[in-house]
């Protein structure tokens, strides 16, 4: 009788569970495509819910829980075996499973089982009826029912276990220590173990019952469902969703709900710990994230039906959506692995680009980053005010862009706060101070810099993040383009702001932007580890209490916990932890976009953690990022100015300061640098090998910036037509032109300012040498010809011209002749027709080698040595910087030797310019210009 009435019982419970489990599969799928791949690396992801599942590895730091919990999900899954047995023993008391039931083994498993899952869910329940703070906002009932059903599961395999050995024996103390002196409390009766197995079965029932009628009832169906969103987590390493947010394709029709934003809600446990970290929550905003996503989950279940985004925004108030600050505790904490960070992001990514729809603050903040490319509105070239300030101290700041970069190794990404913000420009300066002493080779990009885009994307505003995305990394590809510098491992950043450092770590790679990235602070230690800097430890007198602050974007999201520690440590300070640290550190409120909003609701989060650094005793707050600076330092003053200020407050520095001043000695004076030199070993092969026809590479002759103030052009390109309407402008003696692109017909040569190209091979004489130069003054003059130069002085073979144009032998890169003097223009050195290849040119007043081009050089250069000097000819004045001349439309043919090339347009007057001395091979710069 009472295996029938288990299955008359069980059929149509099973039939239901089925049927609302189809059912619960159709109201995920119901949620739009998600930009994330969740299927890839299968192996490794079932490998991860083994882990993860079976080695409770995300209950760390908890270990009484996690042991219960651990008890009660193993008596669970395994207890299913065991539940399935009674089936069996309703119809004949004395069996279960073949094979198997009457093994030690298994009665030692069943015996462990039943006890572990009594103890585990008493313990739970305990912590429940003790209503922590983590509670709050938790479905009550459902946590109750399946605390009994799981409780009542547990003592139904003891007491069927017992009553069995009481109606048929077969007990022993080895394997039923608890079964067997239950047995001597119970009747020898069959009846009563087919009684209790039914009961087993009943109660089982009723949780299948309960679960396949309320989908929102999550604390039950996270035992189903929480082996799935293991397994789909962003990760496939197991790793928390933090560090980046998933890149939509804005071109496509994005939708704002997910399907795994559906499974991440219905899969809560409503545990209640992302509820126990969360900043905002603990400071009396409305944000719980644990209500957040059961609230999403209720509203879902409700019009899935008509699930669409605006139902589930307008479910979830403003100003809960707001208080978000990024920090990542409540992903980090989740025991299965929900994704808040993500779903926050979606919904307020809506707001701002749906529905225009955001806190007004956040208005300045779009406009000044899309106008001026930093937070704060402030003009770009401020940015190099730091780097004048240090360069006044001695130190050598190079600057990508405009000195060399092939002996660099480091690209020092200084981010708006450090170039703007008065502390942070501080911790800028130390930063390069500690660098340059320890003789490490870096480059900035100064001017080149603009913000990352984080606060857009953090605030919701994805188009203008990724926007500025795409700038910066092809800005940062073009600072390692000249390098064959593909490797990750040689495109080496060092940031100092933790949000900078996050982005181009990793959001950038989305945007083809793949870079080894470092914190500040773990260069820094690598440097005092190696022995490159030095820092002497203070007297145990002196030994300052101090305490550090994790930043949430350096610790959580991408687990920077120990080198800021470590040197502190090495600066001999007396470090004191604050109670939440490293994972469970608070976050100073800066995050999420809100250092750019009001803090209107609650208690100000930078306040409350504050306190707890104050509560530490610490003399000194430690930092790694500059927004955490910002927010201590007003928190900091707030606390003290509260308590009466009878104690000053806490000083704020970042730890880049602190090894600063532990380095320098009694005045403040850094120790003697280091000399320049790879911590690596570098990779540095041009990425664009040199060719038979290219001369010289620009490398290793580039002049360096502080040898000649920029003058007004560079003159990459040089005019190589006959007869340009506008001459060659100056060469610019600071900077390195890159090969000029040569006009039609001319062959490119490219040699470096101020130095003849290394030698082709020597042309044929054949071609007759157009005058190297013309003298000003002359309105029109026709240019002489010019002799064929000896073989030695012979320029490159000519390339035949196109159709009209005059054969020039070879495209020339103008050679700075001497800067800009203030009385004459600056007389190009040999602009159009450098002979690449003058072993040995003599001094005669004025030319470099002759050219083969008929164009009217932009400077005045008589003839080679070898060549007759020409009669003065009009040098038209230069044009403005960065002018290329223009070819002429209908170029006479090449002149014949001796036969002068077609007149030149006539120029404006020009001033007279001095004769150039010839530039001698090999160096870099010729002698100024007579007076």
């Amino acid at each position: 009788m009472f295996g029938w009435i288990a299955i008359l019982a069980s059929l149509p419970v099973w039939g239901y569970f089925f049927y609302r489990a189809w059912k619960m599969y159709a109201f995920i799928s119901s949620g739009g495509p998600n930009s994330v791949t969740r299927t890839d690396k299968p192996a490794r992801r079932l490998k991860r819910v083994i882990v993860e599942v079976f080695g409770h590895t995300h209950f760390k730091g908890r270990p009484f829980v996690n042991a219960a919990h651990w008890a009660v999900m193993v008596g669970f899954l395994f207890g299913i075996v065991v539940w399935f047995e009674a089936y069996i023993q309703t119809f004949a008391p004395a069996r279960g499973w073949p094979l198997i039931s009457n093994l030690a083994a298994y009665h030692l498993v069943e015996e462990v089982l039943a006890i572990a899952t009594v103890l585990g869910i008493s313990f739970l329940a305990f912590i429940r009826w003790r209503k922590p703070a983590r509670f709050e906002n938790s479905q009550t009932l459902p946590a109750i029912l399946v605390e009994a059903i799981v409780f009542s599961e547990g003592l139904g395999m003891l007491f069927v276990k017992a009553a069995k050995i009481a109606a048929y024996g077969h007990g022993h103390m080895a394997t039923d220590f608890v079964s067997l002196p239950l047995s001597h409390l119970l009747p020898a009766s069959p009846a009563l173990v087919s009684g209790l197995a039914l009961f087993k079965l009943l109660t089982g029932l009723a949780f299948i019952v309960a679960i396949s009628r309320y989908f929102t009832w999550g604390v039950m169906w996270h035992r189903f469902l929480a082996f799935f969103n293991i397994f789909f987590q962003r990760n496939p390493s197991g790793e928390k969703a933090l560090g980046k947010l998933p890149t939509p394709d804005l071109e496509e029709d994005v939708t704002f709900h997910s399907w795994k934003m559906l499974l991440d809600s219905t899969t809560c446990t409503e545990c209640g710990r992302c509820q126990d970290l969360c900043p905002a929550w603990n400071t009396d905003k409305p944000l719980s994230p644990k209500k957040f996503m059961t609230d999403l989950r209720d509203a879902a279940v409700d019009q899935h039906a008509n699930l669409n985004v605006l139902n589930l925004t307008g479910v979830i108030d403003d100003d809960v959506l707001w208080s978000c600050t990024n920090c990542g505790a409540c992903v980090d904490q989740c025991p299965v692995d929900i994704e808040h960070i993500d779903h926050i992001s979606d919904l307020r990514r809506f707001k701002v680009l749906a529905e225009s729809d955001f806190p007004s603050e956040l208005t300045s903040l779009f406009k000044n980053i899309e106008n001026k490319g930093n937070p704060w509105g402030r003009n770009n070239s401020e940015r190099r005010t730091w780097i004048d300030e240090v360069r006044a101290q001695g130190i050598e700041v190079p600057i990508i862009g405009e000195d060399d970069f092939t002996d660099m190794e480091y690209l020092f990404w200084v981010g708006c706060a450090g170039a703007y913000d008065d502390a942070a420009r501080a911790t800028t300066k130390a930063t390069v101070q500690l660098l340059h002493t320890a003789g490490v080779k870096f480059g900035v990009l100064a001017t080149g810099e603009t913000c990352t885009g984080d606060p857009a994307r953090r605030a919701g505003h994805e188009f203008l993040f990724q926007m500025m995305a795409q700038q910066n990394v092809e800005t940062l590809n073009s600072a390692f383009s000249d390098f064959d510098a593909t490797e990750k491992s040689q495109r080496k950043i060092i940031t100092t702001c933790a949000h900078c450092f996050n982005t181009i770590r990793n959001e950038y790679p989305d945007f083809d932007g793949h870079f080894e990235v470092f914190h500040h602070t773990q260069l820094l230690n690598r440097l005092v580890r190696e022995g490159l800097l030095k820092p002497v430890p203070r007297t145990p007198n002196n030994r300052k209490p101090i305490t550090y602050h994790d930043p949430c974007f350096l610790g959580r999201h991408n687990k920077v916990y120990d080198p800021p520690r470590e040197l502190l440590e090495a600066t001999g300070v007396q470090l004191r932890e604050m109670d939440q640290n490293k994972e469970t550190a608070m976050c100073c409120g800066a995050g999420g976009a809100r250092m750019f909003m009001e803090e209107k609701q609650g208690q100000r989060i930078n306040e409350v953690r504050s306190a707890q650094a104050v509560a530490t005793g610490a003399e000194e707050v430690a930092t790694g990022c500059p927004f955490c600076n910002v927010m201590f330092t007003g928190g900091l003053k707030a606390v003290t100015s509260a308590t009466g200020g009878d104690s000053p407050a806490p000083r704020v520095n970042d730890v880049a300061i602190m090894l600063r001043n532990s380095i320098t000695d009694a005045d403040g004076n850094l120790p003697t640098a280091r000399p320049k030199a790879f911590l690596g070993q570098p990779v540095r092969r041009l990425s664009r090998p040199q060719s038979s026809q290219v001369t010289q590479s620009p490398t290793p002759t580039a002049p360096k910036t502080p040898v000649a103030p920029k003058p007004p052009a560079p003159a990459p390109a040089a005019p190589v037509a006959p007869a340009p309407a506008v001459p060659t402008p100056p060469a610019n003696a600071s900077t390195t032109p890159a090969p000029p692109a040569a006009p039609a017909g001319v062959a490119p040569a490219a040699p470096a300012p101020g130095v003849p190209a290394a030698p082709t091979p020597p042309a044929p004489p054949k071609p007759p040498a157009p005058p190297a130069g013309v003298a000003p003054a002359a309105p029109t003059p026709p240019v002489p010809p010019a002799a064929a130069p000896p073989a030695g002085a012979a320029p490159a073979a000519p390339t035949p011209p196109a159709p009209g144009v005059p054969t020039p032998p070879q495209a020339p890169v103008v050679a700075p002749a001497v800067p800009t003097p203030p009385a004459a223009p600056t007389p190009p050195a040999p602009p159009t027709g450098v002979a690449p290849a003058v072993p040995a040119v003599p001094s005669p007043p004025a030319a470099p080698t002759p050219p083969a081009v008929a164009a009217p050089p932009a400077g005045v250069a008589p003839a080679a040595p070898t060549v007759p000097t020409p009669p003065a000819a009009p040098t038209p004045p230069p044009p403005p910087a960065g002018v290329a001349p223009p070819q002429p439309p209908a170029a006479a043919p090449a002149p014949p030797a001796g036969a002068a090339p077609a007149a030149p347009t006539p120029p404006p007057p020009a001033v007279p310019a001095p004769p150039a001395a010839p530039p001698a091979p090999g160096i870099p710069l010729p002698p100024p210009p007579p007076s």
